[in-house]
Parts: structure tokens; C-alpha cells; sequence
């Protein structure tokens, strides 16, 4: 069960560093936050807010940044099931913020493995993917663009020196941005310019209490032992942010000359514009388009990903190769077809819909599909018709696309009849049937790495 530190107690100590440390002002917040905007005229936000002293900080300070533009805050806790006493604290974090004004929802993972498990049955990487994904969900449902999370500066520090540690490259060394863009919102992290000890003594002068999480000294996770070896915080790296801000320059400018992106779903690339590249920005280029284009949030590295680079830029591709859930062959006048993998596309599944509203789902991490009929199957054109259904109503355009496109287009199934979704610029009668607009997790080339 994770523990309430009181402020009260904790001030009674005003040796410790933490204690002694000078509070966030609003003034010096407003100041760091607004140069991650641009924001609206009176700004809407959402905070992830676990109830620990950083993002308890983050979330009061952001609340009275709001209200002294007008603009309006809300408090959002994640509870992943995976401890026993995770309702409690999102019941006491959801009364700490009543008390101070600020609305709050909770948002609950119907899929998780039960408590306990984390480490072992769940990863850290799942539980972080799943958070992000509720959260950007609750955002585009509300139209809340911009989306503030915890991370302070001395978690930049154990982030760079984890990667520094197993040998990350340019773009992992740099740690976390400033500001990343997901399909819906903009994550914000501006306590990245604030030690710990500043959201700590932020609480203290407040009276505000906090939940200490148990697992930031459980020594299975790698950043818990950091913090238990009492070797000190480690230092930030600023070069390797500047190293990483030139290098997506250099990728951004690449991708504009060499990457086709169509609004089906797949990517053309001129291997041509490859030639002279340094090795690591074409390798990185071709990552990220296995990562957009297969639908993941995650790029592939290893042995893998070095070998399809050295057959792209060799133009080896031939028939077709597969990494990441995407399929890789050669394309028409000289182009490298990036597709999406048919067999990793998971099984249909029915639509539901709240009654009398449309509803928008995301499939497969690519596609944003409108619906507004409960009941049919909701799955990949190939799936249909390996399972002899017969398609209603084609559209005229789809097929002059690649076979292995069409094969993993969204399509709207029911008893032995399908329907592929309509995508923009798709000439054809699409009133009657669902729209889906590709909207990727992971783009080609994204922002330019932020710092605080």
C-alpha cells in the first residue's frame, strides 16, 4: 500500500535539501510553460496526475495558470489495477483536488492482468503505452489539445544515463522532449526545467500531502536502483539534445525529398535519395517508416532493422521482406513499397457504438474510422475475404492500389458481405458507408526535439 507523506511532518525537517529547496513560483511556471505553446486564447488542458509529489505539483500549478487566463484545467489519474491499493489512491487524489476546486476523472484499464504482476506479467512498457493511450483518448474525446505530464529534470537525468548506459543512439541519448505530438494531443513536460526537490518544497509550501508510490524504490526497476545506489542525481547532458535537434533536421529534410506517404496507409521510398546518407539517417528513416506505417508506437532496432537497411540501400528488397508488422518490397519505377503486414492485423471485431451517437475508433494504430451502426465486424479487407466474403458496392480507385494495401484496408463486415471504408480524395459513392482517415501513431518525421 503506498503512503501519505504529510507536508506538515516532512517541514519539521528543514536540514533536508528537499525542504530547504525554493517552491515553483506561478510567475516562473508561466514562464517556462509558455514557451512550450502555442496555446488558445483561454486554454484547455488536461494533467496526468498520480497523486505523487510531481505531477500533485504539477497539476496546482498548471490549475492556477489556467484560471488566470480564463481557460479551464482537468485533473485525469490512470489506474492501471496492477497494485492492490490503486483505487484508494485515485479516490484520495480525486478528494485532495476537490478541496482545491479542480475536476478530476479517473480512467480505469479493463485489460489489465490483476495486481501485482508489473514486472513480471505486464511491463513497464506496456503499462506506460496503455496509459498514453487512455489519456490521448479522453483528450480527443473532449478537444483538449494539450496534455501535461510529471517528468521533472532529474528524471531527464536518469533517463539519459539509462540510455547512455545500454548504448542508445543520437535520438534516445537526448532523453525526453520538451513537447511530443501524438495524433491528438500535444504532451507537455514542463517540469523538466525544475529539480525534484523544487515540486517537493512546492507541496510543502502549500500543506499539500502526496502519495509516496512504492515502486519508485522497488529495486526490480532499473530506475528505482539508481535512486537506491545514493550515488547522486546524475548530470544533464544539454550537447546530446543539441546533437538530436540537428540530426531530425537532417531526417525531416530527407524524408520531404525521398518518402511518398499516401492516404491509404503504405509509403513509397526513392531508394536513390538514400545514396550519401550518413548510415544512421537513412536507418533511421526506414525505422520510422516500419513504425508509422505498421501501426506501431515503437521502432524496431537489432540485428533486423540492420539488415533491412543494408537491402534497402543495396536494392536487395526483391519480393518482399517483413519487420514490425510491416511488409517491404520492391514498388513501381524503382520505389521501395512499405505496407502494412496482413497477418499482424488482429482478428475482426464487432463495432459498438453509445446509442443515437457516431463513434470514432482507432484500428489497427493506423486508421480513425467513423461509425455509426453498432453490430457489424470491424476488420481488414484481406480478413473478409479469406473468410468468403464477398465485397458490396466497390469504389472505384482502390483498385488501381497495391494488393497488399488494399488486402489491409479497414472494411465494415456483416453475415458475408463487406464493405471497405471510404478514405478522403477515394473517388466512389461513400455516403452509405464508414469513413477512415490514416492516422498514424508514429510519424515519419515528427517535432523537432523540444527542450523545456
Amino acid at each position: 500500500m503506498p503512503e501519505i507523506a504529510n507536508p506538515a511532518i516532512e517541514r519539521s525537517d528543514a536540514s533536508t535539501p528537499e525542504m530547504a529547496s525554493t517552491p515553483i513560483g506561478a510567475d516562473e511556471f508561466a514562464n517556462v510553460l509558455s514557451r512550450l505553446g502555442p496555446f488558445e486564447k483561454r486554454p484547455r488542458l488536461a494533467v496526468a496526475v498520480s497523486g505523487g509529489r510531481d505531477s500533485m505539483a504539477l497539476t496546482l500549478l498548471t490549475a492556477g495558470w489556467a484560471q488566470a487566463l480564463g481557460g479551464e484545467m482537468v485533473a485525469v489519474s490512470v489506474d492501471h489495477g496492477l497494485r492492490e491499493g490503486s483505487p484508494w489512491e485515485a479516490a484520495q487524489v480525486s478528494k485532495w483536488l476537490a478541496s482545491h476546486g479542480i475536476m478530476h476523472h479517473t480512467l480505469t484499464w479493463t485489460g489489465t492482468p490483476g495486481p501485482g504482476v508489473l514486472g513480471m506479467g505486464a511491463s513497464e512498457a506496456t503499462a506506460r503505452e496503455v496509459r498514453y493511450t487512455l489519456l490521448e483518448e479522453f483528450c480527443r474525446e473532449r478537444g483538449i489539445l494539450h496534455l501535461l505530464i510529471g517528468h521533472h529534470r532529474d528524471d531527464q537525468a536518469e533517463t539519459q544515463a539509462m540510455r547512455r548506459a545500454r548504448g542508445s543512439g543520437v535520438i534516445g541519448s537526448a532523453g525526453m522532449p520538451a513537447v511530443r505530438e501524438l495524433g491528438h494531443v500535444r504532451i507537455l513536460r514542463p517540469l523538466l526545467s525544475f529539480a525534484r526537490k523544487r515540486t517537493t518544497a512546492t507541496l510543502v509550501a502549500r500543506d499539500q500531502p502526496w502519495i509516496d508510490d512504492p515502486s519508485n524504490v522497488d529495486p526490480r526497476f532499473t530506475r528505482a536502483r539508481m535512486r537506491l545506489d545514493h550515488s547522486g542525481t546524475p548530470d544533464i547532458d544539454i550537447s546530446a539534445a543539441t546533437a538530436r535537434q540537428g540530426f531530425e533536421r537532417e531526417l525531416a529534410a530527407l524524408a520531404a525529398r525521398a518518402v511518398m506517404l499516401h492516404p491509404a496507409g503504405f509509403a513509397l521510398l526513392d531508394p536513390g535519395f538514400l545514396l550519401g546518407v550518413k548510415s544512421g539517417l537513412a536507418k533511421q528513416l526506414i525505422s520510422n517508416l516500419v513504425t508509422c506505417v505498421g501501426g506501431a508506437v515503437y521502432p524496431p532496432r537489432g540485428a533486423s532493422l540492420t539488415r533491412l537497411c543494408s537491402l534497402v540501400m543495396d536494392g536487395l528488397v526483391g519480393r518482399g521482406l517483413t519487420l514490425g508488422g510491416c511488409v517491404i518490397r520492391s514498388g513501381p519505377v524503382g520505389r521501395i513499397l512499405f505496407a502494412r503486414e496482413l497477418a499482424g492485423i488482429a482478428p475482426p471485431k464487432a463495432i459498438t457504438v453509445t446509442e443515437g451517437n457516431a463513434s470514432s475508433v482507432l484500428w489497427d494504430g493506423r486508421f480513425r474510422v467513423s461509425v455509426s451502426n453498432a453490430g457489424p465486424l470491424l476488420g481488414a479487407v484481406g480478413q473478409f475475404i479469406h473468410g468468403g466474403a464477398k465485397e458490396e458496392d466497390s469504389l472505384l480507385g482502390y483498385g488501381v492500389l497495391p494488393h497488399a494495401v488494399r488486402m489491409s484496408l479497414p472494411a465494415v463486415g456483416l453475415c458475408d458481405r463487406f464493405r471497405v471504408c471510404a478514405l478522403p480524395d477515394m473517388p466512389g459513392k461513400v455516403k452509405s458507408r464508414p469513413k477512415a482517415h490514416f492516422a498514424p501513431a508514429f510519424a515519419v518525421a515528427g517535432t523537432i526535439f523540444a527542450l523545456p
